[in-house]
């Protein structure tokens, strides 16, 4: 199967079902819309979930998680809330059970693809959240230090 981390008929069903995979998670985004830290114009959410469909089938080919880490970080960037990435992952995973069947010989490959997916993009998210806060405490800090120093 060279990089793919399923065979190809299933990435070409996959791809496919795009436009039920963009619409699912763009319904997760919209859902926790206000769960976000910024505050998302109707647009981007469906743009993410664009780009988060397209993320998850180029996946599928190369098996790059790194990439996939990166996307995380970027949504952790942009303000993507907690709510909003764990429903987006989630109707991720349900738009993978209802385009194969539970009991065939895809599924397996699928829903290891799925966990090896969702792992990368919130270890990216998770990590950039954290960087964020250790950002934020440095400035307060420094900010403190800067205040005291003046009293």
């Amino acid at each position: 199967m060279d990089g793919r981390l399923v065979a190809p008929d299933l990435v070409h069903r996959m791809d496919a079902h795009r436009e039920a995979l963009t619409a699912r998670m763009h319904g997760a985004l919209q859902e926790h819309a206000f769960s976000n830290r910024a505050l998302f114009p109707p647009r981007r959410l469906a743009e993410i979930a664009q780009e988060q469909a397209t993320a998850f089938l180029a996946f599928l080919d190369t098996g790059d998680e790194e990439a996939i880490r990166q996307e995380g970080r970027k949504l952790a960037h942009d303000g993507l809330g907690i709510r909003s990435i764990l429903a987006l992952t989630e109707a991720l995973r349900q738009a993978g059970w209802s385009s194969v069947n539970p009991e065939g010989t895809e599924w397996p490959p699928l829903q290891q693809a799925l966990g090896r997916y969702t792992t990368a993009l919130l270890e990216g998210y998770i990590t950039k959240r954290e960087e964020s806060v250790l950002e934020q405490q440095e400035r307060t800090r420094e900010a403190l230090l800067r205040a005291l120093q003046k009293s």
